[in-house]
């Protein structure tokens, strides 16, 4: 395990964890983290997959972890700069460290929703996307929807022009958000199509994907539903999409959750599923 730092066009660094396989020809996996999640989460996963034969990277977005500034009062990102910044710059990065090497991209939450908008993305030769999402509020129903909506029109603009930037951490499982991350973040929540009405040519950005991509559900997650997880699946026209729906009583437990994917307990289980994919795409 190695940590560093990279510098990046938006002269903010982003750090960078990595997990060499011993195997010089191994192929490469960037973890692209969920919303506020920091990249420490996924290194037992990723010791797992380095252990078989991957070349592991994680990475914090800026304003999180390890790459977060001093005070996030002061420091400005958005979500587009996470994907088109701060995603691409360690696309880069592995591109010249491992140049021989495929690349593979294990998304969690809004890292599957970042991939599109990654302008590297044609050199993803597979993707899995664990509860990757839209945000939109037409995927929630009832009381739900009215919590989601309340947290988009009320909590996140009022906080971010109270405190200048999101502080996440007091109420939810996040880390706290830069301020025009979680505003740009709202915004696309409010609207039915998403970033996608929100971003000019993000549908062309998204076409340029054409590896095969395995995307995951699960039962009870708030944070993902069912049709949103099946919405953003859709969006990759080109490439070839694989949905599949993951039950819980199938591993032995009452719940996944959806941040329990990358949690040691399910080394035995999940992990070697995502194993078994990163294999299938190596063919």
């Amino acid at each position: 395990m190695n940590a560093i730092k990279i510098d990046t066009s938006l002269q903010y660094s982003i750090a960078v964890t990595e997990f060499i396989s011993d195997n010089p020809n191994a192929n490469c996996v960037i973890i692209a983290s969920a919303t506020g999640v920091k990249q420490n989460y996924y290194h037992n996963f990723s010791k797992f997959l380095s252990h078989n034969n991957y070349s592991v990277f994680t990475f914090d977005y800026g304003g999180i972890g390890d790459s977060k500034p001093e005070s996030l009062k002061k420091f400005s990102t958005t979500a587009t700069n996470w994907a088109q910044n701060d995603f691409e710059s360690v696309v880069q990065y592995v591109k010249s460290k491992k140049p021989d090497s495929k690349i593979f991209i294990i998304t969690h939450s809004i890292g599957g929703q970042l991939i599109g908008l990654v302008p590297s993305n044609n050199l993803f030769e597979g993707v899995i996307m664990a509860v990757s999402q839209s945000g939109s509020w037409i995927h929630w129903k009832g009381f739900e929807r009215l919590k989601m909506q309340f947290l988009r029109y009320v909590t996140i603009p009022l906080f971010c022009r109270i405190f200048n930037y999101l502080p996440s951490s007091h109420f939810t499982r996040m880390e706290d958000l830069p301020k025009e991350m979680a505003l740009e973040w709202a915004k696309w929540c409010k609207k039915p199509n998403y970033h996608f009405d929100c971003i000019d040519n993000v549908k062309e950005h998204y076409d340029k994907i054409k590896c095969k991509i395995i995307s995951y559900s699960i039962d009870n997650d708030f944070y993902a539903t069912v049709p949103a997880v099946n919405w953003i699946a859709s969006q990759f026209k080109n490439a070839e999409v694989t949905r599949t729906h993951l039950k819980a009583e199938d591993f032995g437990v009452k719940d996944i959750g959806h941040f329990g994917f990358f949690k040691n307990r399910f080394k035995d289980s999940i992990w070697n599923v995502f194993l078994e994919d990163l294999r299938k795409f190596e063919n």
